[in-house]
């Protein structure tokens, strides 16, 4: 029987780890990983002494998801010369679903259908989910939102229904692209950014190399 594990990040961000079955777990992966960090949550406020909350503030998972994609490897980032980023996206079959208490995020649960892959990030879950009611806000219940892990960041990718799109990024991949958290852009505005951190680290391996002296 095929084992999985995952790293739950809890309220102290402390990584732990779990094991899952994945035989004949269609559909299961959300509950799994959303099971695991309701025993983690548990274990915290038990150690803290922390008061059990009531019912009516349980955490729940929002009853909607935001589908995943990848971008490419940085050869084809760069080859790229369309102007929608969608365009350059790689289809994933992982989904993001919001750990809500009341209506409220309180972190995020990241799966598949069949496997737990993430649960927690308390800090990064309301970050994303006023982005979420933002680009909802801005386009209307019929748009399109897909998430990219961008080197431990989160980026949305909204497309409505008149192909109109929008990137809105995390703090994290803000940081990393020289852009601003929570604020829309355009695809060409955010490929610029990107394409501008594979040079320039294709620069510092360039300099990297020159360093090496011969024999």
């Amino acid at each position: 029987m095929k084992k999985i594990t995952f790293a739950v990040l809890g309220i102290a961000t402390l990584a732990v780890m779990f094991s899952f079955s994945a035989v004949g777990a269609i559909n299961e992966g959300k509950k799994d990983a959303f099971n695991a960090y309701k025993k983690f949550e548990s274990a915290g406020n038990n150690k803290t002494k922390t008061p059990q909350k009531n019912n009516v503030n349980e955490s729940y998972l929002s009853d909607y998801s935001i589908d995943s994609a990848h971008l490419p490897d940085s050869e084809a980032i760069k080859s790229f010369k369309g102007s929608s980023i969608t365009d350059l996206l790689v289809p994933s079959d992982e989904k993001l679903w919001f750990i809500m208490e009341g209506d409220k995020a309180k972190g995020i649960v990241i799966a598949t259908d069949t496997e737990p892959i993430q649960a927690g990030l308390e800090k990064t879950g309301p970050e994303l989910y006023e982005m979420y009611k933002d680009i909802i806000q801005e386009y209307g219940k019929d748009v399109q939102v897909k998430y990219l892990d961008y080197a431990g960041g989160f980026i949305f990718v909204a497309v409505d229904p008149n192909g109109n799109e929008g990137i809105w990024l995390e703090e994290r991949a803000a940081k990393l692209l020289d852009l601003s958290p929570g604020t829309k852009y355009s695809s060409e505005q955010v490929l610029e950014s990107i394409n501008d951190g594979l040079n320039s680290s294709d620069e510092d391996v360039s300099d990297d190399d020159s360093l090496g002296g011969g024999k």
